[in-house]
C-alpha cells in the first residue's frame, strides 16, 4: 500500500499520476522503485522536471519472431533507436530531448544514437541503450522511459497538467514502438544471435578473436560517445578490413542471420603482431578487437568482430605496488623499493607497473594480451643497451622462455617495436589503412640488415665532454 509522505515533493505525487495512466498499449509495473528508477524532480536550477519511469508497452509482433530471448537486445535496440529518432520530427515525442524546455542541448544525450547492442561491461550507462531496465519481456518490451518538461511549481493544477503531458508521451512512444518494422527487429535480433553464438564457438575453434571481412574499425568521438568502445562509425571514408589470403582467412557460418562469412581468426597462444608506419589504424584496429566482447548493432561496423572476454590490455601508467610480483621480467627489485621480485612494495615506474599487470595477467591466465606501442614501457617491451642484466623485456622472454606465457595470446601493435614484432608468429602489416599480410622471414632478414645500417650510425669517436678522456 502506498503511504502518502511527509513532504510533498513531485516524485512524492507520481503513484496517483502512474495510476490515471490507463491504456491497453502499456502499463506501468508494480516493481517500480520510487525515488530509484521512478522520479520527477525539478533540474538544479528549477527551469525543467526531468523524470524517468519503467513502462512495458505490449507488442504482439514480437510473437511473429522465434528467436533467442538471450539475443534480443538486438530488438531492443532497434526500437529504441526508432525512438529516438521519431523523437526529432513529432513534438509530443520531442519530450524525450527537452522540446518545450528551452534546454534541449542538456538532454540531448537522451536521443544521443548508440549502436552497442548488449555488454558485459557497465559501459554507456548514460545512454538509453539496451540494458537490465531496456528489455523485451514475455508481455512486450520494458523501456526506462525517459523526458524533461518545463518547471511548474507543484499544485493540484499543475499535476494534472504533467499528468496529461506524460500521458501523451506514452500513448506516442507505444504509437512508435508498434511502427518499427518487423524485419528490422528480427534484423537486429540475428545480428547479436550472431555474435553470441560465434563468440561461444571460438574457443572450440581454438581462436581468441576473429575480425571478419567488411569489419569497420575506424570511429566517430562525439561529446556523449568519447569512448572507443561506444563509439559509433566514422563518417565519409572508411576503408573495411579483409583478411589477406596468405593469413589464411577462417570461414564461419552466422548462427541468426544464416550467412557464411570469412576473415581473420586469431589463435589461441600464438603472437600476432600488427605493424606499419605512424597514423595508419593500428590502435584503432586494437581498439576494435577489445571491443569485440561486446555485441554491436547492425551498421555498427564491428557487427562481425568478436572477441572472448577476460583480456588484459595493460599500459605504463605508474601505481602503487604493494606486494606486486614483478616476475617473470624483473630478477632483482628496481631502485628505491623493498621486498623481494615476488613481493615488491613501493611506488612503481611505468615498466614496473606494466609488468605487474602483464604478470597477473599471466598467472590467470588471460585469454590474451594486448599490447598498444603508444602505451606501453618501451624498456619493458624490448631490450635495452641500458637496460639492467636482471631486467628481462617482454622480447626477450618470448625468444627464450615463451612457455611462461602458456596459452595466452599477444596482440601487439607498433612499429617502433621491432625485435618484439620479430617474435611473432603472424605479422599483419597495414599501408594506407590496407591490410596486408608480411613474411615473418623477410622481417627478420630487412630487420637484421636495418640494425646493421643503424649500427653505422652510432659515432666512433668520443665526442666532446666524454668523461673517459
Amino acid at each position: 500500500m502506498y503511504l502518502k509522505p511527509a513532504m510533498e515533493t513531485w516524485t512524492s505525487h507520481l503513484p496517483e499520476i502512474f495510476q490515471s495512466l490507463v491504456s491497453p498499449d502499456y502499463f506501468i509495473p508494480d516493481t517500480y522503485r520510487l525515488g530509484t528508477d521512478a522520479y520527477l524532480v525539478p533540474s538544479p536550477d528549477r527551469q525543467d522536471l526531468l523524470f524517468s519511469f519503467p513502462v512495458v508497452f505490449r507488442m504482439p509482433i514480437i510473437e511473429e519472431i522465434s528467436l533467442p530471448l538471450s539475443a534480443s537486445a538486438g530488438a531492443v535496440q532497434v526500437i529504441i533507436e526508432h525512438c529516438k529518432h521519431s523523437s526529432q520530427k513529432d513534438r509530443t515525442l520531442g519530450i524525450l530531448s527537452g522540446v518545450g524546455t528551452g534546454n534541449m542541448s542538456r538532454y540531448s544525450v537522451n536521443i544521443e544514437p548508440c549502436t552497442v547492442a548488449s555488454s558485459v561491461s557497465a559501459l554507456a550507462s548514460h545512454l538509453w541503450r539496451p540494458d537490465d531496465e531496456n528489455v523485451l519481456c514475455s508481455q512486450g518490451i520494458q523501456l526506462s522511459i525517459r523526458g524533461a518538461l518545463p518547471y511548474l511549481p507543484l499544485s493540484s493544477n499543475n499535476i494534472a497538467h504533467v499528468q496529461s503531458d506524460i500521458g501523451s508521451y506514452l500513448a506516442a512512444l507505444a504509437d512508435c514502438i508498434n511502427k518499427v518494422p518487423v524485419r528490422s527487429i528480427q534484423r537486429g535480433w540475428e545480428t547479436v544471435l550472431d555474435q553470441q553464438h560465434l563468440r561461444s564457438e571460438l574457443t572450440r575453434m581454438g581462436l581468441v578473436c576473429f575480425i571478419g571481412d567488411g569489419t569497420r574499425p575506424a570511429r566517430l568521438f562525439t561529446r556523449h560517445r568519447s569512448w572507443h568502445r561506444v563509439a559509433g562509425p566514422k563518417d565519409g571514408v572508411h576503408i573495411p578490413f579483409y583478411c589477406p589470403a596468405e593469413l589464411s582467412p577462417v570461414e564461419v557460418l552466422l548462427a541468426g542471420s544464416n550467412k557464411t562469412v570469412s576473415g581473420l581468426g586469431i589463435k589461441r597462444g600464438e603472437i600476432f603482431a600488427i605493424t606499419g608506419s605512424n597514423a595508419e589504424g593500428k590502435s584503432t584496429l586494437l581498439n576494435a578487437i577489445q571491443a569485440g566482447v561486446d555485441d554491436h548493432a547492425a551498421g555498427d561496423g564491428r557487427e562481425v568482430l568478436v572477441t572472448v572476454p577476460g583480456g588484459l590490455s595493460p599500459d605504463a601508467t605508474g601505481i602503487e605496488l604493494k606486494g606486486a610480483d614483478l616476475r617473470p621480467f624483473f630478477g632483482s627489485i628496481p631502485p628505491g623499493m623493498s621486498g623481494t621480485p615476488d613481493s615488491v612494495w613501493g611506488q612503481g615506474s611505468g615498466s614496473a607497473s606494466m609488468a605487474v599487470r602483464i604478470a597477473d595477467g599471466l598467472r590467470r591466465e588471460a585469454p590474451y594480451i594486448v599490447i598498444d606501442e603508444d602505451r606501453a614501457a618501451q624498456n619493458l617491451m624490448v631490450p635495452c643497451y641500458m637496460s639492467h642484466s636482471k631486467i628481462r623485456s617482454l622480447a626477450f622472454l618470448l625468444a627464450e622462455d615463451r612457455a611462461v606465457f602458456g596459452d595466452t595470446s599477444f596482440i601487439i601493435a607498433g612499429s617502433g617495436m621491432e625485435l618484439l614484432i620479430a617474435q611473432a608468429d603472424r605479422i599483419l602489416r597495414l599501408c594506407q589503412h590496407q591490410p596486408y599480410a608480411l613474411s615473418i622471414l623477410k622481417y627478420r632478414e630487412g630487420l637484421y640488415e636495418h640494425y646493421k645500417k643503424m649500427a653505422g650510425m652510432v659515432p666512433k669517436k668520443s665526442g666532446e665532454g666524454d668523461v673517459s678522456k
